[in-house]
C-alpha cells in the first residue's frame, strides 16, 4: 500500500470517529474566485456566492460563509451536504473518494485541532487556499469559457454564443448564475480587497497557496504575492502558480523569473544554542545542536545552508554570546535559502505538439516547452506540475505526453546534498489527468470502444517505465499515476444513454465545426486519427437536428 493510501485509510478512521460524512476540507480548503465573488471548499461542490453584507462584517467570509457553515454543520451531525455529491457518489460504489485522500493530507491533518475548535460557526483559517483574482487570458481553450478568460469574452461579444444544444459560453447565462466577472475596476473589486484584508493573517497559517486564473502572470496581484512572501520567508509555505507558460509578453515571464530567482535565496536568520565551547565538548557531535529558525526549531542537520564548520568559528571568534544560564549560549546566525518550502508551477497541457495547440487556442507549444526547461534550469526548490484536463481530444496524443513527462524526469530528477552528507533524491516534474466533465461534448465517454486502446497503450508504457519504489527512484511512474489512468479507463467505459450520447456527438460536431470556422482551424488536419469518429458526430448532428 502506497503512502498516499496509508495516509488516506487514517484519515478515514479519525473521520468516522467524527460523523461518517465528515470531511476535513470543508473547513481547511478554499478556492476562492475573486473576479465574481464565488466560493467553494475543494474544487467538486459548485461555488456558491459571497454575500457583501457578510464580508463587511467578517473578510474570512471568503471562505467562511454562513452556507459552507451549515454544510459544515450537516457533516457534523452525519448528514451529506448535496453540493458534495461527487464524493459521495464514489462512496457509494464502495471505494475511496476525495474526501478521505484530502484529509489525509499533511496540511489538512495539522489543522485537526483548529477544526474542532471552530465547529460548525466558527471562523477558521484555511490551511490550502486557491485563489482566482481576474480573468485576464490570452488563451481560448476549447472547454473553457469567457467568465474565466478575456480572450473567450472578446470572441463571443464578436461573434456570439457557439451553436451547441447545451448552453457553454452564453454570456447572459453565465453571467444569470452570477459566474461572470464584476462590472468594476479591479481596484474598487470588494472580494479583492478583503482578501488584502485578511491575507496577513490568514498568511501566519498557511501552507499551500495556489494562484489561478485566467492566466496569473497577466495579473498585478500575482506578483504582489509574490513580493509579500519575498518581503517575509516562510519555509512552511507550499506556494504555486497555475499558468499556461506562454503570456502574451514574455516581459511577464522574465518579470515572474527574476522573482522566483529573488525568492530562491533570501537572507534567513537562526538563533544557535551552543554549549559552552571550554568544557570539553567534542565539535563533531552538531546532532545534538539545536537551531531555532523562521519562529521553528530545526535539529541542525536539517539546515544544510548553515555549515557546522562555520558556525563553530563564528562562535569561537565572537567569544560573546547570551548566556542561557544552563552552561549554554545561543547567537545569531544569518544564511541566504529559499523563501519557501517548495515552488510549484501547474502547467495546462493537454495533448502534445500541435494537438496541444488546438484544444489550447492560443499556445505556442514549443514557447511552452523551452519556458519549462529553462524554469527548471535557471531555479532552484521548484517543480513542474502537468495538468491534462483529460477530454476525448487528448487520448490521440496520451503517450506522447506521458514520453515527455518522462523525459523531464530522466533530465531534471536530482539529488539534494543535506548537512550530514547523505543525499535524498528529488522529484521535481509531477501531472495529473482530472476527467473533463464540462462541456459533455469533450467528455471521453462520447468516444467508441476502439479508443479505450489508447489508454491501454498509456497504461502499458507507464507499466514499462514504472520507479524503482525500493531505491526511490522519481525518473519513473508511480503506481498512483497508473491507476489514474486506469480510473479514467473506466470512467470512460460507463455507457451513455443513447439519446445522451447522440446530442453530446452532435455538440462536439456542432461546436468544433464552428471553431474551425472562426478560428481558421481545421479539425481533421491536427486529428486524422479522429476522422472516422468525425464523420460519426456530423451523422448525429443531421440525426438530432431532424
Amino acid at each position: 500500500m502506497s503512502i498516499y493510501d496509508q495516509d488516506a485509510d487514517k484519515a478515514k478512521q479519525q473521520l468516522d470517529k467524527i460523523s461518517p460524512s465528515m470531511c476535513y476540507a470543508k473547513w481547511s480548503q478554499v478556492s476562492m474566485h475573486l473576479t465574481n465573488g464565488m466560493t467553494h471548499s475543494c474544487y467538486h461542490p459548485p461555488t456558491h456566492k459571497v454575500p457583501l453584507a457578510e464580508l463587511e462584517k467578517n473578510v474570512t467570509a471568503l471562505h467562511n460563509t454562513e452556507e459552507k457553515k451549515e454544510q459544515r454543520r450537516q457533516m457534523l451531525k452525519g448528514e451529506r451536504p448535496d453540493g458534495c455529491s461527487y464524493c459521495w457518489n464514489i462512496e457509494d460504489q464502495g471505494d475511496r473518494s476525495d474526501r478521505v485522500y484530502r484529509s489525509g493530507e499533511y496540511w489538512a491533518q495539522e489543522s485537526r485541532q483548529d477544526i474542532m475548535d471552530a465547529g460548525a460557526s466558527g471562523n477558521i483559517n484555511p490551511r490550502y487556499v486557491e485563489v482566482n483574482f481576474n480573468q485576464a487570458c490570452n488563451f481560448k481553450c476549447s472547454y473553457c469559457s469567457p467568465h474565466l478568460s478575456t480572450a473567450w469574452q472578446e470572441e463571443i461579444d464578436e461573434h456570439g454564443e457557439y451553436p451547441t444544444v447545451a448552453p457553454h459560453n452564453n454570456v447572459e447565462s453565465l453571467r444569470n448564475k452570477s459566474l461572470m466577472p464584476l462590472k468594476i475596476a479591479q481596484d474598487d473589486n470588494p472580494y479583492v480587497n478583503a482578501f488584502w484584508r485578511w491575507w496577513p493573517e490568514m498568511f501566519k497559517t498557511l501552507r499551500v497557496f495556489r494562484m489561478t486564473g485566467g492566466e496569473p502572470l497577466m495579473d498585478k496581484n500575482t506578483f504582489r504575492v509574490m513580493e509579500y512572501v519575498l518581503d517575509n520567508p516562510n519555509k512552511d509555505l507550499e506556494l504555486s502558480i497555475t499558468t499556461n507558460m506562454c503570456p502574451v509578453n514574455q516581459v511577464l515571464f522574465e518579470r515572474f523569473m527574476t522573482l522566483i530567482k529573488q525568492l530562491d535565496n533570501v537572507e534567513h536568520s537562526a538563533e544557535v544554542y551552543v554549549p559552552d565551547p571550554h568544557d570539553g565538548t567534542d565539535w563533531q557531535t552538531w546532532d545534538h545542536f539545536i537551531v531555532s529558525a523562521d519562529s521553528k526549531r530545526y535539529h541542525s542537520s536539517e539546515l544544510p545552508s548553515i555549515e557546522r564548520e562555520e558556525i563553530k568559528q563564528t562562535f569561537l571568534q565572537i567569544g560573546q554570546c547570551e548566556e542561557q544560564g544552563d552552561n549554554s549560549f545561543t547567537y545569531e546566525y544569518k544564511y541566504q535559502d529559499k523563501a519557501y518550502h517548495n515552488f510549484s508551477v501547474f502547467v495546462s497541457l493537454d495533448g502534445w505538439g500541435q494537438q496541444a495547440e488546438y484544444i489550447r487556442y492560443g499556445m505556442d507549444f514549443d514557447k511552452v516547452w523551452n519556458n519549462v526547461n529553462r524554469f527548471l534550469d535557471e531555479t532552484h526548490h521548484t517543480s513542474i506540475n502537468f495538468i491534462n484536463t483529460f477530454n476525448c481530444l487528448s487520448l490521440p496524443s496520451l503517450k506522447e505526453f506521458l514520453e515527455g513527462v518522462l523525459e523531464l524526469r530522466k533530465k531534471w530528477n536530482k539529488s539534494v546534498q543535506f548537512a550530514l552528507g547523505w543525499e535524498v533524491p528529488e522529484q521535481r516534474i509531477w501531472f495529473d489527468i482530472p476527467l473533463l466533465r464540462n462541456p459533455a461534448w469533450q467528455s471521453i465517454q462520447i468516444l467508441p470502444d476502439d479508443y479505450q486502446d489508447y489508454m491501454l497503450e498509456a497504461i502499458d508504457f507507464m507499466e514499462q517505465n514504472k520507479a524503482d519504489e525500493e531505491f526511490v527512484n522519481y525518473e519513473g511512474f508511480k503506481d498512483f499515476e497508473i491507476d489514474k489512468v486506469r480510473r479514467n479507463l473506466e470512467h470512460m467505459k460507463k455507457e451513455l444513454s443513447r439519446d445522451k450520447l447522440l446530442r453530446d456527438r452532435a455538440d462536439f460536431s456542432k461546436f468544433f465545426s464552428e471553431h474551425d470556422r472562426r478560428r481558421n482551424t481545421d479539425f481533421l488536419a491536427v486529428f486524422p486519427e479522429m476522422s472516422q469518429f468525425w464523420f460519426m458526430c456530423e451523422e448525429a448532428e443531421a440525426i438530432y437536428d431532424q
